[in-house]
């Protein structure tokens, strides 16, 4: 049976009641819903106990932050989630939900105030729902990362440390990225047997993790919102010492609104299945050989990649004239727009033989007469 392990860190006996309380009816409406779930509450009245307990392991935390050794002394339980990297989602329910500052907020759940939050509705029921998500078993410390973190450190990089160890005498910077992206290659393995089907956020790194120009990078204009997509090959944006690209032109194609393909591909078509078809081609990009569909998420409206729509500038003229990534296709879809977008340019025509008199020759030869 699924257990969501959680720890509310409350020296209020009344709010504590609460708390069980809720946490008791809520499991057993679950129950009734035919949701076979426990709850596991760790309980803990003073900060210095919760400093302890608190691990990786937890699927939430709810944290009060007036104690009576100390006003604010909740954030000192912030401060070691986030000191300790551990991937615990928080609320923060108290009577002084103003004390927490914007940039403080950025780290939560949510912060409730006591006396106006439903528990079921504004704590239960949210850590349920990102329980669904399993983005505690993937990313907490009994989660699926760190398990097979530990296989791979076992069975993939201790057999060949005596190898990482000569390079890491010889340059220890570049081998330290090396070796994360070795374990990375063994993190996807994971994935190698998931079903075909992704959902549109998985297209996407957002933010990126870094300001630098990427192959996949999706970049705006200063001077409007007209989107483009860097496709330069990965060699070729490669820095060097001077500071500058190992090429002297950075490849952009643009991104075209949605719905004026969308529009374009309906366009005289009037029938709902007919309809579905076309678009099942157009988002399938079995539409034309030069658009390629970049789905819409909450932070971004998508569009199309036009392969037709390509310019080229240099590394001066980008800085000056376009904004830095603010988004960044995956590299596992960029594989397949290059690749599109080299199948478009590589594409060999012909002009048109002569071939009626073939045809009548073959029809003649079948003994068809009508």
């Amino acid at each position: 049976m699924p257990e969501i392990k959680l720890m509310i860190i409350e020296d209020a006996e009344s709010d504590l009641n609460v708390c069980r309380d809720s946490v008791e009816i809520y499991q057993q409406k679950k129950i009734d819903e035919g949701v076979n779930l426990t709850f596991k509450l760790i309980e803990c009245k003073k900060v210095d106990d919760a400093l302890d307990k608190i691990d990786g392991s937890f699927d939430g935390a709810i944290i009060d932050l007036k104690f009576s050794d100390g006003d604010n002394r909740g954030k000192d339980v912030l401060a070691k989630i986030k000191d300790s990297f551990f991937r615990i989602p928080v609320i923060i329910l108290t009577g002084t939900p103003d004390s927490i500052g914007e940039e403080e907020k950025s780290d939560l759940v949510k912060v409730l105030k006591k006396g106006e939050a439903d528990y079921q509705k504004d704590i239960l029921d949210v850590f349920f729902e990102i329980y669904n998500t399993g983005l505690t078993k993937i990313m907490g410390g009994r989660g699926k990362i760190e398990q097979t973190l530990n296989e791979v450190f076992l069975k993939n990089l201790l057999p060949q440390l005596p190898d990482w160890k000569i390079y890491g005498k010889a340059n220890p910077s570049r081998t330290e990225k090396a070796l994360l992206r070795f374990t990375l290659n063994h993190l996807v393995q994971i994935l190698d047997d998931d079903e075909d089907q992704c959902f549109p956020e998985e297209v996407y790194i957002y933010p990126p993790f870094s300001d630098g120009l990427k192959t996949g990078s999706i970049v705006k204009k200063m001077d409007g919102e007209d989107l483009y997509v860097v496709l330069s090959p990965a060699c070729d944006l490669v820095v060097r010492s001077d500071g500058n690209f190992k090429t002297d032109r950075i490849l952009l194609v643009e991104v075209e609104e949605a719905n004026s393909i969308i529009d374009a591909a309906l366009n005289g078509i009037t029938k709902k299945a007919k309809k579905e078809n076309k678009l099942k081609n157009v988002f399938g990009n079995n539409y034309t050989g030069y658009f390629h569909w970049l789905p819409k998420t909450g932070y971004f409206e998508g569009g199309f990649i036009n392969f037709r729509k390509i310019s080229t500038c240099t590394k001066d003229e980008f800085e000056n004239a376009y904004n830095q990534p603010h988004i960044q296709i995956s590299p596992h879809f960029v594989k397949d727009i290059l690749s599109r977008f080299s199948s478009y340019y590589a594409r060999q025509g012909q002009p048109d033989i002569e071939r009626n008199k073939i045809i009548d020759e073959v029809v003649s030869s079948s003994g068809e007469t009508e």
